[in-house]
This record gives C-alpha cells, structure tokens and sequence, in this order.
C-alpha cells in the first residue's frame, strides 16, 4: 500500500454545516469502557487486503464482518486469523447497506465504527474515534487517498479529495455513530434498496432529525491506491443508487432533469478545475459521465429488480433546485421536501430536541449482553 506522508492533505474551503468543532474531554476510564462498547463493522466480498485493515485496529474492540458474495480466499483467511471476529453474511452481493444493516444486527454494541476492507487505521484513530463518539452522537473522521505512480491513481485522488474534502459529511468511512440515533432517523439504519450511495441517503435522514456530524480531522484512514479506471465502476454504481433513490423519494428529483444536471455539472468542475487542476477536472468529467449512464442503465434495465420490492408508497420528490450531487448539505426547501417524503411513506423524523440523550452517560450496556457474546463466534 502506498501511503501518502506530510504532502496529503484535505481541502476543507468551506465547511458549512455547524460541526467542525473539538468534542467534549473524556476522562480514560470512560474511553476503556466506550471500547467495550464499539464494534468495527466491515462490508466485506473479495477484497484480501482486509488481513491488513483488521492489523490496524488497535484497541479490543468487537470486529464484525459481514460477508456478500466472500470468496474462498476470504473465507479461508478468516477461518485461520487469529483475532476473534463475528461474522454474518448476506445474499445481496454488492448490497452495502444490507451489509451494514446485517452487521448492526450481528452485536448488540452500541457504537458502531464502520470501515472499509481496502482501508487500515492510524495508530490511536480507533480510540480517538470512540472518545469523541461518547459526547457526539455521529463522528467522521479523514480519508488519506494513496497514489502510485501512475497518472490516473494521482487524479483519483485528487477528485477523491475534492469530492468529499470541502463540506463534512455522514460519508463512510471512517463513521463512528451511536446505534440510539436510528430511533429518530426512521427505525433503520441504512436503505438495502438503493444499494449504492446509502451513507448519503443517512445522512440526509441525520439533517433532517437536527443530528450534528462532528468532523474529527486527526482521525485519519489511509485508503489502498486505486488503478487504472476502477473509479469510473464505483460511479457508475453511485448513478445507479442515485436513480433509486430518487425514484423512492428519498433523494429529490430534478424538475427539469437535464437543464439541472448541465448547470451543476458545469459549476462542479469549474470548482474542481480552481482546487485540484484542470486534470483532474478533465478525469471528474468522465467520473461525471460515468455517474449519469449509470443513473440511465437504472431508468432503462433496473439491474438489481428492485423495483418489484418497491413500497407502495414509493414516488419522486420533485424539485426544480434539486441537491447537487457533490455535496449532502440540504437547503431548508429540500428539508421540508424529503421531510415531507418521509411522511407520506408513513416515517415522521421529527427534529431531535435534546442531543444529550446521546451521550455515554445515558441508558446504555457497559458491555456486550450475554446474547451478544453468544453471537460472537470466533471463524
């Protein structure tokens, strides 16, 4: 893996929602005792570099990994590692938010830090994660992209910064939450019918319940070099959960969708052009692309035959401003647009009045129950 030194960096120009702000001190003891509180949950298929993201977790938390589609490889590799570790697994192969929901429900753990195969740890990135979490109910920390040598590898990351680096967000990973929040979120944790882009769609439910996302900027994750155009697959995939999530209601639709789409298009790169270089905009252009066909193979071949599983409620919310992709902060008329969503699908997420709720000293298990450990199994 190659891992970026001093040189990387996140472009943070705007920050406008009120959570880039230092958590509340902690004293040690209570830290400890958040740690026997947390579960890592890794969304896991084929991906052997998960040997080395389990090495980077530092403390004795729960580890759960929860398998769509594992190959051999994998199952081999989990069967002979030495640290305990819960598994579960899904049939919905690429499904990620089926994958977290099934891993939320393999522990009882009332933290949940979520993470991703192709990614390890900074030393004392777990701890600081959780210290935080017992003050704040959502916590984000940063993604360092690796580079290699090649050009496409060094564009990536530079759209990949500037993709998430400028506005915080419930993005994942790195994601730590308090499992009490999906009470006022809509009961759920993530939507298993979008399948792609379900951290976005949490985090508009976080907005809409008046929950703060707390951006931890030393917490930091190094993400593996990516090569060649694999960027290009993964947003292709997000244009396909973009256009179920919008047919669900739970993304707005654009009114005049392609009058929309150039206009933001257009103004993205340009701010993509002033940040990182007009090649990296170029390559967000096919990026770009990328996401829209995808959004269009949804509309025209619906590849996952989710449609069929579709709530009766199901409808677009049609804006004229819809949201833009590259960004989750929601304006006040697309709050009250999703709110109302919400509503007609029989789901009222009601501003939360006190955030205090959510704090470590609230009702909670000091630890794993006896049906949690039983659950626990070593593979």
């Amino acid at each position: 893996m190659t891992r970026p030194g001093p040189r990387a960096r996140r472009t943070h120009t705007s920050l406008p929602r009120e959570n880039h702000m230092a958590t509340d001190p902690v004293d040690e003891a209570a830290v400890d005792e958040g740690i026997a509180r947390t579960s890592v949950v890794i969304a896991l298929r084929d991906d052997l570099r998960i040997a080395d993201c389990i090495a980077s977790i530092d403390e004795d938390v729960e580890i759960v990994l929860a398998l769509n589609g594992p190959s051999d490889a994998v199952l081999k590799l989990i069967a002979e590692h030495p640290r305990p570790l819960t598994v579960t697994e899904i049939e919905d192969v690429g499904n990620l938010g089926a994958a977290y929901n099934a891993g939320a429900a393999a522990t009882d753990r009332r933290y949940l830090l979520l993470m991703d195969s192709d990614c390890t740890f900074a030393p004392g990135v777990v701890r600081a994660m959780v210290r935080a979490v017992l003050t704040a109910p959502v916590v984000k920390g940063q993604v360092v992209y690796g580079e290699s040598e090649g050009l496409l590898s060094r564009l990536t990351a530079r759209v990949r910064e500037f993709d998430e680096g400028d506005y915080v967000s419930a993005l994942s990973p790195p994601l730590i939450y308090n499992r009490d929040i999906v009470d006022h979120i809509g009961g759920y944790h993530f939507d298993e019918l979008i399948h792609w882009c379900e951290d976005r769609e949490f985090d508009f439910r976080l907005q809409l319940a008046g929950i703060p996302v707390v951006y931890l900027p030393e917490a930091r994750i190094f993400h593996d070099a990516q090569h060649g155009f694999a960027n290009m697959r993964s947003y292709f995939r997000y244009g396909v959960g973009e256009g179920i999530a919008q047919e669900t209601g739970v993304f707005t639709t654009p009114a005049v969708p392609v009058v929309w789409r150039l206009f933001e298009a257009s103004r993205t790169l340009v701010h993509c052009a002033r940040d990182k270089g007009p090649g990296a905009a170029a390559y967000y252009a096919l990026l770009k692309a990328a996401f829209h066909v995808g959004t269009a193979h949804h509309l025209l071949n619906d590849p996952y035959r989710v449609r069929e599983r579709y709530p009766a409620s199901a409808k677009r919310a049609r804006m004229v401003r819809s949201i833009p992709q590259h960004s989750t902060k929601l304006t006040g008329a697309q709050l009250r647009r999703l709110r109302r969503a919400h509503w007609e699908a029989g789901r009222r997420i009601e501003k939360v009045a006190d955030l205090s709720v959510f704090h470590a000293d609230a009702a909670g298990p000091a630890g794993p129950s006896a049906a949690g450990q039983a659950r626990q199994q070593q593979a």
